[in-house]
């Protein structure tokens, strides 16, 4: 733990178990959820576990995840903005299925070796929310902004369940975006143009960027004046939970178009992870149950 701490750039505090889980990005230790989501399961289950921060920058992330790997006190847990693609190369291959199409990884835990593995919760419980709040998507014309980890993993998921694969377009700033569009199947759009697009022609727009939040709070992918001129079925997905009210679906609602910010999101993936990390994966229902009691 002593090598841990000064690898990474916030301050921990002791931890009241020998075993621990972490959530692992640039800043989680300003705001992240997830510690107070999973130690509320690890109280309601009676497990002697404590999940804590752990802010890291991208040229010593190598170094944190080596020694998470050799401390076998160490679980596992999540990984957030904006190592979660990076995360997934250095786990050489030792991914579920599902994250190795995706290419970025949320979740780490200990395998039969007891060898960090990697998965993805991100898509699924992205899908099994948008689904909740506004149905099929089967027939629906959608556009997912922002290719990065967590992007990828929506779309992957999103893509799968809609009739035709084209009715998916995904924008991106770099070409790496463009290709993991063409890998799946949908149609891509380079960022810059996404203010020449017709919206009066979709069902659904899904911000998997990162505008909206953090330093980038003040911005939205989406202009006010191009949602006017959005169809009032028009529904729109913010994966950010934190603000609630992102200016994206802020000018929605000025806009009288119906909305869905990251929480519950956030929740559904966080449950997952957990099942995945403690082995309770088949208890899901139970674990929403204590995360929800916060």
């Amino acid at each position: 733990m002593f090598k841990i701490k000064k690898l990474i750039t916030n301050k921990i505090d002791y931890l009241p178990f020998d075993n621990y889980t972490v959530i692992i990005g640039s800043s989680p230790s300003k705001g992240a959820r997830s510690p107070s989501l999973w130690n509320a399961a690890f109280k309601g289950y009676k497990i002697k576990n404590h999940m804590i921060p752990l802010d890291i920058n991208h040229n010593r992330l190598f170094k944190l995840l080596n020694a998470l790997e050799k401390d076998k006190n160490f679980t596992g847990g999540c990984v957030t903005i904006p190592h979660k693609e990076t995360v997934f190369k250095w786990l050489k291959g030792n991914v579920t299925s599902t994250s190795k199409k995706i290419g970025a990884v949320n979740c780490l835990f200990r395998d039969k070796k007891g060898k960090l593995k990697g998965t993805n919760t991100d898509g699924e419980a992205a899908l099994k929310s948008f689904k909740n709040k506004f149905g099929n998507i089967k027939n629906k014309k959608i556009i997912l902004i922002g290719a990065g980890g967590a992007g990828k993993a929506v779309a992957s998921y999103f893509i799968s369940e809609m009739s035709k694969r084209k009715n998916l377009i995904i924008t991106g700033r770099y070409k790496s975006s463009n290709k993991f569009s063409k890998k799946i199947g949908s149609r891509w759009l380079e960022h810059k143009r996404i203010s020449l697009l017709n919206l009066e022609k979709f069902d659904a727009i899904i911000n998997c960027t990162s505008l909206g939040f953090g330093k980038f709070i003040k911005k939205s992918p989406i202009s006010f004046n191009q949602l006017i001129t959005a169809k009032k079925e028009l529904n729109i997905f913010d994966i950010i939970y934190k603000p609630k009210l992102t200016k994206l679906i802020l000018n929605a609602k000025k806009n009288k178009l119906k909305t869905l910010n990251g929480l519950d999101m956030n929740l559904r993936q966080a449950v997952l992870a957990f099942g995945y990390v403690m082995n309770k994966s088949k208890k899901n229902k139970l674990t929403h149950k204590y995360m929800c009691s916060i």
